[in-house]
């Protein structure tokens, strides 16, 4: 008969789905295996840890909860916007302004320009004060999963370049 602490050392049914929302990985059959492997080899190699990535992905539960909770109040309220970059559309955007000054002759440049500034009255809101606490905690995870990190990585390579195809890992 096995002992209560080796009982609490086993994945849960619903931890897989945990992990993949925890390190916001994508709900695909290759990327679900790899999570599942990683599983098993934690439990197979360091039941102990299995105690511990539960533990984080209860606090990510908590955080995810106390996020979807929160009001108004807690997020980061904009009390002046501002912005400097050529206007969009202008010469200077498309990269068709005059370099020198002696180049000019029809139009002043400093009006295809526009300046904005973004100053937010509560600064550090407690939802971004969540926010980062999640992401240690998934940081953390990683540490637990480590085949896992390359899902990770792909995804953030998969988000930064908008507009192409982002190609399934195997």
């Amino acid at each position: 008969m096995p002992d209560s602490q080796t009982l609490a050392a086993i994945w849960q049914p619903g931890d897989q789905e945990s992990i993949r929302q925890a390190l916001a990985l994508p709900a695909t059959v290759p990327c679900l295996d790899a999570i599942g492997r990683a599983m098993a080899d934690l439990e197979r190699h360091h039941p102990a840890g299995v105690l511990c990535a539960r533990a984080l992905l209860d606090a990510v539960a908590l955080i995810d909860q106390q996020l979807l909770a929160a009001g108004p109040e807690h997020e980061q309220a904009i009390e002046k916007h501002s912005h400097s970059g050529p206007i969009a559309g202008s010469v200077a955007a498309a990269g068709d302004a005059p370099l020198q000054k002696a180049d000019v002759i029809a139009y002043d440049t400093a009006l295809l320009r526009q300046e904005s500034e973004t100053v937010y009255a509560n600064p550090r809101s407690s939802s971004a004060a969540l926010l980062s606490q999640r992401r240690r905690y998934g940081e953390q995870l990683l540490l637990l999963l480590p085949a896992l990190a390359s899902w990770v990585q792909f995804r953030a390579a998969a988000a930064g370049s908008m507009g192409s195809t982002a190609l399934l890992r195997g």
